[in-house]
């Protein structure tokens, strides 16, 4: 046991994960709250009884280092999207290993960037980001890349993402997202509007230690207009894998990310990586367990790894994880909104043979959503199987189910 202690800001989502982890290797954990007004979402998923002590930051930020100061903490990480701000600022009053907080923005700001990738010459997304329609309309006429990309600035999930290919799809778009609060609880004070990049989608697991990036995981997304479909995670070795990393490690550097986790989603265009979105956190929505059954560790561990045994976890910078088992990450999609009176999910996929684990799917009496991002989605499948075949010959299963109505019955509300 050690008398050391680990912060976590906002142990939200995959974050909830880091803390019984740490205190396996005999640390104490507190968590700090980056504030008062966390969105019901985020704090359904936060565990108390794992930690030793909670403070809340009440925008007070002399008072928050008077509360914790005298706690011996070793490192302050975000448990996700939110506590980005936070863990910097606190990882610099205190003196402790961090990301810089003078460039925080860049690592929550969608547009800020992709306009630091611009000043150092890495593949970017050509953009606009305006406080009002008329300059986000006229910005799109006046460049004519139709389609155009109309998104939140600082949100996650796909919340209010809107691929528009004309102006009044544009401007549909822009009515979703100004003034209005986006699925972080923060309000949109404006819309990012980007070139919509035409390629295949990856999203990228990375945990960094003094500037050293180390590659977790790397998944090839599969979409079906913008929604999820299939997120199969890839051998690490391959010819795009080398030129994804590479890309991902210069992206990661020029956005400042010192220490602890990120999670990447980019798109391999004709020119080849470019940049959809970058954060200083784990991956969200993700099981752990399937990933470690995989490649035998996951995001989580690998994080926990680099703070608890830094010298073991120097050596992955040589080596690359090895893929020991398929796995698909699929996200269910309904058609339509109402009341759940029926679920036969898992009875459906027990028969599968790749059929590892469901979760989130709504019971009977509460409500499902017709799906339009991550966060409407009625539950997320885990295939894993050394045979991809198998693998795919279930997913096709699984849609012919959903298609045909076999794993929910709705009674709508309308």
């Amino acid at each position: 046991m050690t008398n050391k202690y680990i912060c976590i800001v906002d142990a939200f989502s995959t974050g909830a994960e880091l803390a019984p982890q740490f205190k396996a290797y005999g640390y104490k954990v507190i968590h700090v709250q980056s504030s008062e007004n966390i969105i019901s979402d985020l704090l359904n998923t936060f565990n108390s009884e794992d930690f030793d002590q909670t403070f809340v930051f009440r925008n007070d930020l002399n008072d928050l280092i008077k509360q914790i100061e005298n706690i011996n903490i070793s490192h302050i990480i975000a448990g996700t999207e939110t506590g980005v701000f936070l863990s910097d600022l606190l990882s610099e009053k205190l003196k402790l290993p961090g990301n810089n907080p003078d460039t925080s923005i860049l690592r929550r700001n969608k547009y800020e960037m992709h306009e630091a990738l611009k000043a150092h010459g890495i593949a970017h997304a050509k953009q606009g980001y305006f406080y009002n329609l008329e300059d986000a309309v006229s910005w799109a006429n006046t460049q004519n890349i139709w389609p155009v990309v109309a998104k939140p600035l600082d949100s996650a999930g796909s919340d209010s993402v809107s691929f528009c290919f004309n102006t009044e799809e544009l401007i549909t778009a822009c009515n979703l997202i100004l003034n209005n609060k986006n699925k972080l609880g923060f309000d949109n004070k404006g819309v990012l509007i980007q070139e919509c990049l035409d390629g295949q989608q990856y999203f990228v697991n990375a945990v960094t230690i003094d500037g050293q990036h180390v590659i977790t995981e790397i998944w090839k997304d599969k979409r079906n207009q913008g929604i999820c479909d299939i997120e199969e995670l890839l051998p690490y070795d391959g010819e795009a894998q080398a030129e994804i990393i590479k890309y991902v490690r210069e992206v990661l550097t020029c956005l400042g990310i010192e220490q602890g986790p990120s999670h990447t989603e980019l798109m391999f265009t004709k020119r080849g990586p470019v940049l959809i979105e970058c954060a200083a956190r784990m991956m969200g929505t993700i099981l752990e367990s399937a990933v470690i059954a995989s490649i035998g560790d996951s995001h989580v561990t690998t994080t926990v790894e680099r703070y608890v045994e830094p010298e073991k976890f120097m050596k992955r910078l040589k080596n690359g994880y090895k893929l020991n088992k398929n796995l698909f990450c699929i996200t269910l999609v309904s058609k339509e909104s109402g009341i759940v009176t029926e679920n036969h999910v898992m009875e459906k996929l027990k028969e599968l043979n790749s059929f590892y684990e469901v979760f989130h799917t709504p019971k009977v009496g509460e409500r499902i959503f017709e799906t339009v991002d991550l966060f409407t989605n009625p539950g997320i499948i885990y295939l894993l199987h050394s045979d991809r075949e198998q693998i795919q010959r279930d997913y096709e299963k699984i849609r012919r189910l959903e298609k045909q109505g076999e794993f929910f019955r709705v009674k709508s509300t309308v």
